[in-house]
């Protein structure tokens, strides 16, 4: 059996500026997506833990078929996996059960990357199988396929590369140069869950016909700045709090939803507790952060949150991306 885990991620700063080209800072955290591979059989059979599909057995003919499967079923990522890799040695059947448990809350997705998380982990998976090494950009072009040709590619990143990364749209990195990056030691972190998922896509897609339609360009351009002059700031958290306003400035020009009711009360209770909060990545739901170099006011601002509903959430940066074993 091979068994393939990729992790999951959060962005510290740059969504939506990462979309224009600008610089951006994702964390891979300790969440990770479970690709389970066992060879053998006359049909490969599909199953799944976390998301929410129906068993499925398909013949290898079906499998590397032109027509994909429905985008929501237990095999659509598999069958993308497989038309990006030399296919032709695949055997005829064997078992593939995937895990993204670590993923949710309850029935709710936490908003950790689990659809890149599990394309890396399945594809890795796969390329171990038929003796090819996995390579970022084709983990980039099968996830990009997968959503729609939607996104930066950010989470592909920290799910395949791990760590902390400094990424940038146009700018591909190579399997050995991942642009790691650090923080200041004394820079703290609190994450918080809003208690509900987010549909990153329509986000996404409203941001896009606000661009189309000839919105004021001044918000997004001053985001892009905040965002590269972060990766230079001797006072991350003082540009930190500038980036926070300038993401509220976008979403109040573009009506993108990012701050939701959720994620105001969450930026309330931080400016009573003497934080910087923001939420992470496409936003209307999902995880945010509380930045602070006092770790006593983090503290405070994570016991107003729980007291209000809201749940802190204990993640660590995986320092590692693809692991592979058998």
């Amino acid at each position: 059996m091979i068994e393939a885990r990729a992790p999951g991620k959060v962005v510290l700063w740059g969504e939506y500026a990462v979309l224009l080209g600008a610089p951006a800072l994702v964390m891979a955290v300790d969440r990770y997506a479970v690709c389970h591979l066992t060879p053998g059989g006359e049909a490969w059979g599909f199953s799944c833990a976390g998301y929410n599909a129906p068993d499925a057995t398909l013949s290898r003919e079906r499998l590397l078929g032109v027509a994909p499967p429905a985008a929501r079923h237990v095999a659509s990522i598999p069958w993308h996996v497989l038309h990006a890799l030399e296919n032709g040695a695949l055997g005829n059947g064997g078992r593939v059960h995937t895990d993204t448990r670590a993923f949710y809350q309850g029935e709710e997705k936490l908003g950790l990357g689990s659809s890149a998380a599990l394309t890396v982990a399945a594809y890795a998976a796969f390329a171990e199988l038929l003796n090819q090494q996995p390579d970022y950009r084709v983990a980039l072009h099968i996830h990009h396929n997968l959503q729609g040709r939607l996104g930066s590619g950010i989470d592909v990143a920290a799910a395949f590369f791990g760590g902390l990364l400094r990424f940038q749209r146009d700018d591909t990195p190579s399997t050995e140069d991942p642009h790691r990056w650090s923080l200041p030691g004394n820079l703290g972190m609190v994450f918080i869950w809003t208690g509900h998922g987010s549909a990153t896509p329509g986000h996404l897609r409203r941001f896009e016909h606000w661009l189309r339609n000839g919105g004021d360009s001044g918000p997004i351009e001053a985001l892009c700045r905040s965002s590269e002059s972060l990766f230079a700031s001797t006072d991350v958290l003082q540009g930190l709090a500038e980036y926070t306003r300038r993401l509220r400035a976008l979403d109040a020009v573009a009506d993108i939803g990012i701050y939701d009711p959720s994620h105001e009360v969450l930026d309330r209770l931080a400016i009573d507790s003497r934080v910087v909060y923001k939420p992470c990545g496409a936003g209307g739901g999902d995880m945010g952060v509380a930045f602070s170099e006092d770790h006593e006011a983090l503290a405070v601002f994570a016991e107003r949150a729980a007291a209000q509903g809201f749940t802190p959430m204990a993640l660590e940066t995986a320092s590692n991306g693809i692991e592979i074993t058998r």
